[in-house]
């Protein structure tokens, strides 16, 4: 089978590739898509989603993000939300690898314009500080006037 790149496939800077190749693969669940021999750069996949890891030296000639060096956390003002058929299982394998997520498992109803889905969901930071939220849609709903009136007094409150 041909793998065929998404039309958006975020790319992660690493500082260890090899660890962030482990983190995603051994206890996250994601299938290497593509990667070239031992090059510190690859394609990562995981139920239809896709990113790209990489480690780059950093010796003048290439500058992912310009002069400036990162910091950790790399990821500072984006999560990167993963739709999944599995969270139950990903988070159980966070669990024994044993990491902490940034937000615990928990199910909570999200309008998605069209319908109201009841998702099931957890937050970690990769060994970069990147967010990642994973998501599993337990349920459907169409969408009811009631849950517009608790958005719209939602939304209100915070600004």
């Amino acid at each position: 089978m041909t793998f065929s790149i998404n039309s958006l496939v975020p790319e992660l800077w690493c500082s260890d590739f090899e660890a962030s190749l482990k983190f995603y693969t051994e206890i996250l669940g994601f299938n290497v898509a593509q990667r070239r021999s031992t090059d510190t750069h690859a394609y990562l996949s995981l139920q239809g989603s896709q990113i790209m890891i990489a480690w780059w030296d950093h010796d003048g000639t290439w500058e992912p993000l310009g002069p400036e060096p990162l910091e950790w956390p790399y990821g500072r003002g984006i999560n990167f939300q993963f739709m999944v058929k599995n969270v139950r299982e990903i988070h159980t394998a966070v669990l024994a690898a044993g990491l902490k997520p940034f937000l615990e498992l928990n199910t909570r109803s999200i309008w998605r314009t069209d319908q109201m889905d009841e998702r099931t969901q957890f937050m970690l930071l990769d060994p970069d500080g990147y967010l990642l939220r994973f998501t599993e849609v337990d349920s459907s709903r169409p969408v009811e006037q009631s849950d517009i009136e608790k958005l719209e007094r939602f939304y209100i409150k915070r600004t």
